[in-house]
């Protein structure tokens, strides 16, 4: 009786023993992993850092430090002032560099965006809730499409724009974005697969057609995916550069953000104010970010839902 009382006792012992060491392995191991996302969101904040803290530094003092400013001494927003209202650029067009590349941008990429996030759409419903003869296949073919590099294509579009009259001029940047993409199709009908069918069946027995699901049905239930893939087009639009410089060369009042920053490199040469520019242009973004990133995060969980 006495020798199984203790036995009790060791196992029990034993068993407690067990669980603080899976407990401590447990805290270390949470530890280890902070730690690391610590040290990673650091490394991706300094550069941050470093446009913000030169943007703000005169630029003597830049220039008579030998090693890196943390904090300028004398805080001056001179090199804002001098990128939005000392820019030549404002005698002809009476806008800064940077504005007028802004309002390009949205121009490019705002219409391209939401009207090819609408043909994208439609596409994925089709893939995704639609039988018809041959579906499988033309995804696959489609799907294909996303493996060829994108920048093999540079050359032949050119061609192809300058003959039918458009190579100079925003239209060979619009009017290609608003026919979807194979990647934002593959995206939103693994979203929409994931919707039940019983959904659409029920549309169905209510009188609705194809179009009809699609706008009262899976357009609301996708939104998350729908600003996910929105976020993605813009920044991509955002931050092109080879095609406008393909395409509007000519003209530098048609210039997009990213020319206009290339360009003012020629007129303000100073770091304090290359750095300005920098963060000026970055800006938008992260706004664009910090007001959609809810429904970014839950619209790139693909397969979310439950068939």
């Amino acid at each position: 009786m006495k020798h199984t009382k203790l036995m009790t006792r060791v196992m029990k012992r034993e068993e407690k023993a067990e669980r603080t060491r899976r407990q401590l392995n447990n805290w270390v191991s949470k530890l280890i992993v902070f730690a690391i996302c610590l040290i990673y969101a650091i490394l991706l904040l300094v550069p941050f850092y470093v446009i913000f803290v030169t943007s703000l530094t005169p630029l003597v003092e830049y220039g008579s430090s030998t090693t890196f400013v943390w904090f300028p001494e004398t805080v001056t927003f001179e090199a804002y002032g001098d990128i939005l209202f000392e820019d030549p650029m404002i005698l002809t067009t009476g806008m800064s560099s940077i504005v007028t590349g802004f309002f390009n941008t949205l121009w490019v990429a705002i219409f391209p965006c939401i009207i090819g996030l609408f043909v994208s759409g439609l596409a994925a419903f089709a893939y995704a809730k639609l039988d018809f003869k041959g579906k499988e296949k033309i995804f696959m073919l489609e799907v294909t499409t996303m493996m060829i590099p994108m920048a093999t294509m540079t050359i032949p579009s050119y061609v192809f724009y300058n003959a039918i009259g458009w190579g100079q001029g925003f239209l060979p940047l619009i009017i290609p974005g608003m026919f979807g993409g194979a990647t934002t199709i593959f995206f939103l009908r693994s979203y929409m697969a994931s919707i039940p069918t019983e959904t659409v069946e029920a549309a169905k027995i209510d009188g609705l057609g194809p179009l009809g699901i699609y706008l009262k049905i899976m357009i609301p239930l996708c939104i998350p995916a729908y600003i996910a893939q929105f976020i993605f087009g813009f920044v991509g639009s955002y931050n092109n550069y080879t095609g406008p410089l393909l395409y509007l060369y000519s003209n530098p009042r048609w210039y997009t953000l990213q020319l206009a920053l290339s360009n003012m490199q020629n007129v303000f040469g100073n770091p304090n104010q290359q750095c300005a520019a920098a963060l000026i242009a970055i800006i938008p973004l992260l706004v664009v970010y910090i007001i959609f990133q809810r429904f970014f995060i839950e619209g790139i969980a693909v397969g979310g839902g439950k068939e």
